[in-house]
């Protein structure tokens, strides 16, 4: 039983608060225990956390099958992991990334936890972050990407007919709607660009703007957690100055919007057990992400003395 007087409570192997979490069942979270893995955790004195989306497809029904995008489990998932990681008094983690990205609140939320519990974070991308994978890892003070890494646009997505669209679509299409009615008079223009421009709807339009602006609030404010001093100027071009959601921004392109990127070539041994790491998981059949960590024994021991001293007090 738990002493009285204790305000937080103490557990005595970090898999018994996540045991403890009431959302287990829906969420994909496991302690690894691969051994090179677990060395690395071991060497460095950073707690791992991998937040990988396997590419297989669950198949749910005859015609149809599931993949994993961000979304709620995420958020139970990385928040569990959280609580292990306060409990530790963790400070320092490096975080794998390999996510096709999903909802925008969901991404910011899980963003935003990670950033604001973690002193330094190293985020390692081997292969694919994109949209709010992207978001996920401009939580890493620094980020290493490889020669076939890469991130994408932070636009907003939206539903549109069926399908789904980037928001900034439609805010460059009125930019250049506009442009045809500057020096003449909607009657005299000619019929197409007249039956193109009826088709905007203001309030629509008034939406999307919003849309906009809530995805640059999200990523100006997880840059600026961060460290960035530039946060705004940063997330105007990652939700602004690309031409479609699905651009490869490489790691070249990424420091030449001014994030903190690093070549895998200077992290040799870590990028390499990272992309065994994602190897071990990404061709699993599973419809979330799976999210695993690792604690370093250096900071569980560190945890121990206060907390026998806690047990022979409350023995006493």
């Amino acid at each position: 039983m738990t002493p009285k007087g204790n305000k937080t409570r103490k557990y005595d192997n970090p898999t018994d608060l996540l045991k403890a979490e009431p959302l287990l069942e829906m969420v994909n979270v496991k302690v690894e225990d691969d051994k090179p893995v677990v060395k690395l955790a071991e060497d460095k004195n950073v707690a791992l956390i991998a937040f990988i989306a396997p590419y297989v497809a669950v198949r749910i029904s005859p015609v149809e099958e599931a993949r994993a995008f961000i979304g709620l489990p995420d958020e139970f998932g990385i928040e569990a992991v959280i609580e292990l990681l306060k409990e530790a008094d963790v400070k320092n983690a490096y975080l794998l990334v390999n996510s096709p990205g999903g909802a925008m609140a969901s991404s910011y939320k899980i963003a935003r936890a990670i950033r604001s519990n973690l002193e330094y974070i190293v985020t390692f991308v081997p292969h694919i972050a994109a949209s709010g994978g992207t978001l996920l890892a401009l939580t890493g003070n620094e980020i290493v990407m490889g020669s076939m890494s890469h991130l994408t646009p932070l636009d907003a997505q939206i539903r549109y007919k069926g399908t789904t669209v980037s928001a900034a679509t439609f805010m460059r299409f009125f930019s250049r709607a506009s442009k045809w009615f500057e020096r003449i008079r909607p009657e005299e223009a000619p019929y197409p660009q007249r039956a193109l421009a009826d088709k905007l709807d203001p309030f629509l339009m008034e939406e999307w703007s919003g849309l906009m602006n809530t995805a640059i609030s999200y990523v100006s404010e997880i840059l600026k957690l961060t460290g960035y001093k530039d946060s705004e100027e940063i997330a105007q071009k990652l939700v602004l100055e690309f031409p479609s959601h699905g651009y490869v921004i490489t790691r070249d392109r990424a420091r030449e919007i001014g994030l903190n990127v690093k070549n895998s070539e200077e992290f040799k041994r870590v990028w390499s057990i990272m992309r065994y790491w994602l190897s071990r998981y990404i061709f699993e059949e599973e419809m979330t992400h799976c999210i695993r960590y690792v604690i370093p024994t250096a900071v569980k021991r560190s945890q121990d003395t206060p907390r026998k001293e806690e047990e022979n007090a409350a023995k006493e």
